[in-house]
């Protein structure tokens, strides 16, 4: 296996990312976050590929301060042992990695064996996440209201409630600080990429639908405020995106907690069907 580092963002997406296009729900992050920073120049971007021969069987990818991002064509774990050992010759720190459940796992255990450092003992340890995938939208019925982009005027909304995800999700801390939330809503509103559920003249809950390298879509941040959950209004607001996209002709996903039984009902019931479980993965003392 040989190990290729790019500096290169539109090198890295063509003989790296796009090739992981085949696969495209599964590699969803991994392909949406490669075309993004085609452009970025960032030294501390980490961009490699795993190459049996001219075939690539893993990718990785890392924007800080996220984990390390792993994707495959369903033979990642082969090149695990040349990427870890790429990444230590090359002395690169990590803070953790996510991509589907084996192949985060394997990374991790070679990982640690390899430096040290252990898997977090932190509530994030290991959170598992499911990835769903859409084709036929089976709207709820008989909720009130509709959907429409947000707002500017509703930035200080938009922030509260975005951070309010960040702590029911337990996301990392670096994700969870206010400089991050309010770069990440500022995006979001200045690409109208962030949409609400308007019910009796004022929003109720708020999504992001995150374009992946126009091929299709993953519906993010789903939010309701606790004074108006159990009203259907997340089931309506992500159900009216993913026909939104579908009527598109592109492919639409999302991820949910795993542990989390009522989210995943509720997609479920939705038309959302399984496709993978992933696993996210701290390291200690990073």
């Amino acid at each position: 296996m040989l190990v290729t580092r790019y500096t290169d963002g539109h090198a890295f997406w063509h003989e790296v990312a796009a090739p992981l296009c085949a696969n495209p729900v599964l590699n969803n992050v991994f392909i949406g976050v490669a075309n993004r920073v085609r452009k970025d120049l960032r030294k501390d971007l980490l961009r490699a590929g795993v190459f049996d021969g001219s075939e690539i069987v893993l990718g990785a990818l890392r924007t800080p301060p996220f984990r390390l991002n792993l994707a495959h064509d369903g033979r990642g774990e082969a090149g695990i042992a040349a990427l870890v050992r790429n990444l230590i010759e090359g002395e690169v720190a990590i803070p953790g990695v996510v991509g589907e459940e084996a192949l985060a796992r394997a990374f991790a255990a070679r990982w640690s064996a390899a430096t040290g450092q252990s898997v977090s003992a932190r509530p994030r340890h290991g959170l598992l996440q499911n990835l769903y995938e859409v084709t036929r939208v089976v709207p709820p019925a008989g909720v009130r209201g509709a959907m429409r982009n947000a707002r500017a005027e509703e930035r200080d909304l938009i922030l509260r409630w975005e951070a309010a995800f960040a702590v029911d999700a337990g996301l990392p801390a670096a994700e969870r600080e206010i400089d991050y939330i309010t770069r990440f809503v500022d995006e979001g509103l200045a690409d109208r990429s962030f949409f609400v559920w308007e019910a009796n003249g004022a929003p109720v809950a708020t999504a992001r639908l995150r374009l992946v390298a126009a091929l299709g879509a993953r519906v993010s941040g789903v939010y309701t405020p606790d004074e108006a959950r159990g009203r259907g209004y997340a089931s309506a607001l992500t159900a009216a995106l993913s026909e939104r996209v579908l009527a598109h002709g592109q492919w639409c996903c999302l991820f949910a907690d795993a542990d989390n039984d009522l989210t995943n009902r509720i997609y479920q019931r939705i038309g959302y069907r399984k496709v993978a479980t992933f696993a996210d993965i701290l390291f200690c003392d990073f």
